[in-house]
């Protein structure tokens, strides 16, 4: 059979970005700068060829393709809000196949997840949850294809995190059930035990020997068999002190990716971990309700001798900016501690990477709330305290992904570089949520103020330390003018901001409304 895979371009990649990754250019080819690769894409493919097929990758919508008619067309989905680009870049195939659209597959965690809709937008009955038999494509053969090795011939290293780092499962499923989650949908069933060991043995065979291994365990530490994995990973050569084989000899590596539970970080499961070289240690803090379970856990798997600790923070869902503030903070002073620590301890680090929630269903009553990337919260009510008890809207959502954005993604591990970022109290981090995006991003233009542990800089313009003493005031003195003001920022919109110009007769607010419409 011919058989195309392909991958929606959800990214967005342009086309200079293709031809440069490519040319597999230095800073690209590290890994972490690189996009997840597509798994299920890569075990149908290992599927196919070790028939005998005939089989080729696509990204997006590739026109050169279609010069072929292909016997099978296979498309993997994301994230539900990459509806648009997927479903278009399916409706593009369907006839790539001769008009047989009973050809064209669709699955992954959009098309799970979303099934009916998918259906209906596409003509398509799409494949649901793990792909665990080849009976759910049509063929009369009972290989489970999600054990199968992935074929990292298929894709680009240019622009796929494969260059050094291998990618499995030890275990599948999750024994929790959070509402905000997709898991319980697409791996509703848990799996406590994978031998992962055929796998990596047979692609070290096929492509070398890869120093990192990113297990996508959705919760193993639940795993009443976790001692049976641990022990299958040092046999790998995943321990701590183990390295690669081939030369230049590199440390081998184990990046439990999707995070740690810690409400399972105890004494007897961190005994077990300590024997493997874990970086980093993900492990989430997603509600201020459960900061002493989690600094129970962090403080636990350092006296086990992790240091390289890395801290996802759900945010905008059912939680608040203050709940976000003292979660972030609850950070900094941990990187503080230990800076200072007297205890003997080796020295650690812990990065907070934020999180803003994406919607899985219509939680916000709108029908079509997964499509898009933000909750979007209700317009909350006048009498809303948004200088003490803020809630989240679309102004504050964007602002904080541009904070984190400063440090890829994350809050700098240098407390004071830190409170920087987010504020050094909880008024200045509500102002920053207010701020014209063009202020935070040139920051070092616009901040008079020069921090300690900062690159050498001269003062800027001062327009930060103004923008702050202005909505200040105005959070302080809520009347119609703040609330005017507030409604046009809020909702992250230019049509909004150049409406409430036109009425507006304060020139102080006019002032830094011009700067809400400048990128």
């Amino acid at each position: 059979m011919n058989v195309l895979l392909v991958e929606p371009d959800y990214r967005r990649l342009t086309p200079a970005r293709m031809r440069q990754g490519r040319l597999g250019t230095k800073r690209l080819r590290h890994d972490e700068t690189l996009w997840y690769p597509p798994l299920g894409l890569m075990k149908l493919s290992r599927f196919h060829k070790d028939r005998g097929d005939n089989v080729r990758f696509a990204y997006g919508c590739d026109h050169s393709v279609l010069d072929e008619l292909w016997d099978r067309v296979y498309i993997t989905t994301l994230f539900t809000f990459g509806w648009e680009r997927t479903i278009g870049t399916t409706n593009f195939y369907k006839d790539a196949t001769g008009g047989i659209v009973g050809n064209v597959y669709i699955g992954g965690i959009m098309a799970s997840m979303m099934p009916e809709d998918v259906h209906e937008a596409t003509g398509i009955f799409p494949i649901c949850g793990i792909l665990d038999s080849a009976h759910k494509i049509g063929l009369p053969d009972k290989t489970n294809i999600d054990l199968l090795p992935p074929d990292y011939d298929l894709i680009d290293g240019g622009l796929y995190a494969i260059n050094e780092t291998y990618h499995g499962y030890t275990s599948r499923g999750c024994v929790n059930r959070c509402g905000w989650c997709a898991v319980p949908t697409l791996e509703p069933d848990y799996v406590p035990y994978i031998d992962i060991k055929p796998v990596i043995r047979e692609l070290r065979r096929s492509y070398g020997d890869k120093a990192r291994l990113k297990l996508m365990d959705n919760n193993v530490l639940a795993s009443p068999r976790l001692s049976d994995i641990v022990a299958d990973l040092c046999e790998l050569g995943y321990a701590r002190g183990c390295h690669t084989d081939a030369e230049p000899k590199k440390q081998r590596t184990v990046d439990f990716n999707q995070g740690l539970d810690a409400s399972f970080v105890t004494d007897e499961t961190m005994q077990l971990l300590s024997r493997l070289n874990i970086r980093p240690f993900r492990i989430a803090f997603d509600s201020l309700r459960e900061k002493p379970v989690y600094l129970r856990a962090i403080q636990v798997a350092r006296r086990y001798g992790f240091t390289d600790f890395s801290n996802y923070m759900l945010y905008n869902w059912r939680d608040t900016p203050r709940d976000m503030y003292e979660r972030l903070i609850v950070n900094i002073r941990l990187n503080a501690e230990w800076r200072n620590d007297q205890t003997g301890l080796p020295e650690a680090t812990v990065y907070s990477y934020p999180m803003r929630y994406a919607p899985i269903n219509g939680e916000d009553g709108s029908p079509n709330a997964n499509r898009r990337r933000d909750l979007e919260p209700p317009r909350p009510k006048h009498e809303v305290n948004f200088l003490r008890n803020p809630v989240w809207t679309r102004r504050f959502i964007r602002n904080m992904e541009i904070m984190k954005g400063a440090a890829h993604g994350a809050i700098s591990t240098v407390p004071g570089l830190a409170l920087r970022t987010i504020g050094e109290s909880f008024e200045e981090f509500v102002a920053n949520l207010y701020m014209p995006e063009v202020l935070i991003r040139n920051r070092n233009k616009h901040e008079r103020r020069v921090y300690t542990r900062e690159p050498k800089r001269c003062p800027g313009t001062g327009m930060v330390e103004e923008f702050r003493d202005f909505i200040l005031w105005l959070l302080k003195h809520p009347d119609s003018a703040f609330w005017e003001f507030h409604e046009a920022v809020s909702q992250n919109t230019r049509s909004a901001v150049r409406e409430y110009m036109k009425r507006c007769e304060n020139k102080e607010i006019e002032k830094w409304l011009e700067l809400y419409l400048q990128r």
